[in-house]
């Protein structure tokens, strides 16, 4: 008979992790290096820090073949499809709602979802009104349609570079230097040549 039981908080989610490690034999750096993530953030995990990104967390439940159930269905539709989704529509309600943290982690999950579905899913210019971000969408296709071997959309070529280096994170929180040089020297060379820096291990979850 399967066991199913509630992870319902991030410390129920940390002490499930670390009892499925410990009955596999792994050490915490083994399973770090088994899923891609650093031991920082197995150790994290097991404590239960609530900040914990949720898919370097289903990567780990995926290495030790844990999976979530839910009481209710799954919903369906392009609101949950990343395939399927606007993200010109996206950008443009987060940019207007002034939610820089949440457009962020879309822009790693257009880039992710671009290269599963093995093009760029901007085809056409999200025309934006702020321009940091329209760099930015324009480096992350040009790096997907790289990635993937095809030519870049022609709307790429009409947005030019940034006058100055610029990180999306500092839209909403400040950036230490180590961090800053750190990032710049992770950036895929479509980003850089925009201007625009972000670690390519925060893009392409694939």
């Amino acid at each position: 008979m399967t066991r199913t039981t509630s992870i319902d908080t991030p410390a129920a989610a940390g002490a499930i992790i670390r009892a499925r490690r410990q009955e596999r034999g792994l050490s915490q750096q083994s399973l770090a290096e088994a899923t891609g993530v650093s031991r920082k953030f197995i150790v994290d995990l097991e404590a239960g820090h609530e900040r914990a990104e949720l898919g370097k967390t289903m990567a780990v439940l995926h290495t030790l073949g844990v999976s979530l159930t839910a009481t209710e269905p799954i919903p369906r539709g392009s609101d949950y499809d990343p395939a399927r989704r606007d993200y010109a529509e996206t950008f443009t309600q987060l940019l207007d709602s002034r939610d820089f943290e949440f457009a962020i982690k879309m822009l790693a999950d257009y880039a992710t979802a671009s290269l599963k579905a093995g093009r760029p899913l901007l085809q056409r210019s999200p025309r934006l009104k702020e321009p940091h971000w329209s760099a930015a969408l324009a480096g992350i296709t040009n790096y997907t349609a790289h990635r993937l071997g095809q030519p870049a959309p022609p709307w790429t070529r009409r947005i030019r570079p940034l006058n100055e280096a610029w990180m999306p994170a500092e839209s909403y929180r400040s950036v230490r230097e180590p961090m800053k040089k750190l990032t710049m020297s992770e950036t895929p060379p479509e980003l850089a040549a925009m201007n625009v820096f972000i670690r390519e291990r925060s893009l392409a979850t694939t």
